[in-house]
């Protein structure tokens, strides 16, 4: 009787507190759930044909993936949820959020568990976890889709750790299997769970001290981690990886700046006041420079610490330890296109949260309350409610594309990449002028952006003046003469002032600089369908098929093609194709409803020429063929 009671204890002991963390750390991102796909969600899921057929799975794991995926790196884990994700939600962008919340909650449950076995008190691995749950600082990690690799290397990580701890107490094979595999998922993942051998060594000798009792486990981690760098580096290695260079390609430069940037990542956990997306961190050129100065006497503070910590609190020492070696991936020691991004600290959040504890359970060295541990507990509730307040406000600068460029533009004016993509935003909102102005600033920035370059010539084509759109495209071809996206836009104006030879040119241009494009396809093939190639215009519409099998304006194309060709069954086919991707499609409709005419089905070509009437009452070829379909069918026009 008393054996039910004590356990019915320990299970609320640990049940009551997982409880909260998942309360806590959903109402924190609640109004997130709310907000549209931005950043690079467009490219790895709106925009991405690859994740919307479970036929494109089995090319996770080919060289295939980097050219469908949208990832620079090889990350098949998080490329397969998003395919889960599709699969339940479509492009319904609340289900990802979804996600991306209930994947952090459940780091912050595995802390918890992690920090039990640490500390041995709920107490206070309850209010580590609850600090995890809501520091602002990783708010961009759940509040982007696309960023979703980091919360998934942290899952894995904090498992494979738990299941390791598990496993040198019960010695279970099983478990040991388990928390290998976690390993290897994590990994592939994101590259930065690559430091979890690392960490578990220095575990055993900092804080169990017997590491050669448990050496015959390192190998299977160590064994992982070989076959990941075999397969990231030989097998599957995406040369675009190797394009990246060193901040002025200078290797004393990159170890200047990134002195800057790891001083900045400390004061963010301690002071997250001014947080922002694209971070631009001024290049150093001399250790003479202040800026410099300061933060390598931060970092000797730190290592003099470091040093006094391992004979008095090893504990601490390790947690210190616990934020740099989960940072080495991301310092740029192999070069990154980001050299910094709040992201980048979600993992090595873990760390500050074990520090906060650390210094807790070191200077209330009892376990029962006091008037110090009341102190304690106020400060731990009155940081909770900050964090939380900023997390919750941080939130909404996330709402949508315009909300999150603007206050990025607005925390950091001079992020050539902010006014880019604020300038892009502009543009497909309608708003000409302003996206000009923003594109402007971004190459007042950065001249030789290339990106930004392509962007201006969109927007001034869109404006009809082509002069101008051709120069920025030429601008953008001198700076990268294989750049695709320039190719196919100037194969776009070319056709626009009917310079179809030179159109085709840069289509076929674009095509050869980048395998998988279905734009230059489907544009080309317009091209060929407006010359009367219309086999040509056919293998062009399905190529673009090919690489975007979502794509209804390639198949409204290839039914028109068809049409012409008088192969009216395979028009239907594909144009019933194109209203399934896009219901509101009127060409798609008007070209359907004549194929049923030219085959006499016209009660069918009836009904779909009223669709398109319904769509656009002012439809004149609509009007026109729903005319005729009454006459042939001797009814009268209702």
């Amino acid at each position: 009787m008393m054996q039910g009671i004590f356990k019915t204890k320990n299970y609320l002991r640990i049940s009551i507190p997982i409880l909260i963390i998942v309360c806590l750390s959903q109402c924190v991102y609640l109004n997130s759930l709310s907000n549209q796909f931005v950043y690079d969600d467009e490219f790895v899921i709106t925009n991405n044909s690859f994740i919307k057929t479970w036929d494109n799975f089995p090319k996770l794991f080919s060289r295939e993936y980097f050219e469908y995926s949208g990832e620079l790196s090889y990350r098949p884990v998080v490329t397969a949820t998003y395919f889960v994700d599709y699969a339940f939600w479509k492009l319904t962008s609340f289900g990802y959020h979804f996600t991306n919340n209930c994947l952090h909650s459940l780091n912050a449950v595995l802390l918890f568990f992690l920090f039990l076995h640490f500390f041995r008190h709920a107490g206070w691995a309850f209010a580590g976890a609850l600090i995890f749950a809501c520091h602002p600082i990783l708010s961009e990690t759940v509040n982007a889709v696309c960023f979703r690799e980091d919360l998934l290397a942290c899952t894995f990580f904090l498992s494979s750790f738990l299941l390791y701890n598990k496993t040198k107490v019960k010695h279970s094979y099983l478990m040991y299997a388990a928390s290998l595999t976690c390993h290897l998922f994590g990994i592939f993942s994101k590259e930065i769970a690559i430091t979890l051998p690392l960490l578990v060594f220095l575990y055993d000798i900092l804080c169990t001290g017997t590491f050669k009792k448990y050496i015959r486990y390192y190998a299977g981690y160590i064994f992982i981690t070989i076959f990941y760098l075999a397969i990231r580096f030989i097998i599957l290695h995406n040369p675009v990886e190797s394009t990246v260079s060193y901040p002025e390609n200078s290797i004393i430069v990159n170890c200047l700046t990134m002195s800057k940037v790891l001083v900045y990542y400390i004061k963010l956990f301690f002071l997250p006041i001014k947080l922002c997306s694209d971070y631009v961190i001024p290049r150093s050129f001399s250790f003479s420079e202040p800026s410099v100065i300061v933060s390598f006497l931060l970092i000797a503070s730190v290592a003099v610490v470091g040093y006094k910590l391992f004979i008095y609190n090893k504990g601490v020492l390790f947690c210190i330890a616990w934020f740099f070696i989960s940072l080495l991936p991301v310092l740029n020691i192999i070069p990154i296109e980001n050299i910094m991004a709040e992201r980048y600290l979600y993992l090595p959040a873990v760390s500050f949260s074990m520090f906060c504890v650390g210094l807790i359970v070191h200077h209330n060295k009892i376990i029962s309350f006091s008037n110090k541990t009341y102190g304690i507990i106020i400060i731990l509730v009155c940081m909770l409610i900050l964090f939380s307040v900023k997390t919750f406000i941080r939130n909404k600068v996330w709402e949508s594309q315009a909300s999150l460029w603007e206050s990025t533009a607005k925390a950091t004016p001079e992020s050539f990449k902010a006014h880019n993509n604020l300038g892009n935003f502009y543009r497909d909102s309608g708003k000409l002028d302003l996206a000009i102005k923003e594109f402007h600033h971004a190459l007042s920035l950065f001249e030789n952006y290339v990106d930004a370059h392509n962007n201006l010539g969109i927007t001034y084509r869109k404006k009809g003046m082509y002069q101008e759109a051709y120069s920025e495209y030429q601008k953008a071809l001198q700076l990268n003469p294989d750049y695709p996206d320039a190719h196919n836009n100037l194969g776009v104006l070319y056709t626009k002032i009917n310079k179809i030879d030179l159109a085709v040119e840069e289509f076929k241009q674009a095509i050869a600089n980048k395998r998988i494009y279905p734009d230059a396809h489907n544009n080309l093939g317009v091209l060929y369908a407006h010359l009367g190639k219309l086999d040509s215009a056919i293998e062009e519409f399905r190529n673009a098929i090919s690489d975007k099998p979502d794509y209804p304006e390639a198949y409204n194309n290839l039914g028109t093609a068809y049409l012409k060709k008088g192969m009216y069954d395979e028009a239907i086919n594909e144009l019933l194709k194109a209203i399934t991707y896009n219901n509101r499609d009127t060409k798609a409709y008007y070209n359907l409803s004549t194929a049923y005419y030219n085959t006499g089905q016209y009660d069918k070509a009836s009904e779909i020429c009223k669709k398109t009437l319904s769509i656009d009452p002012n439809h004149q070829n609509a009007l026109t063929l729903l005319n005729a379909i009454d006459q042939k069918s001797g009814h009268k026009l209702q």
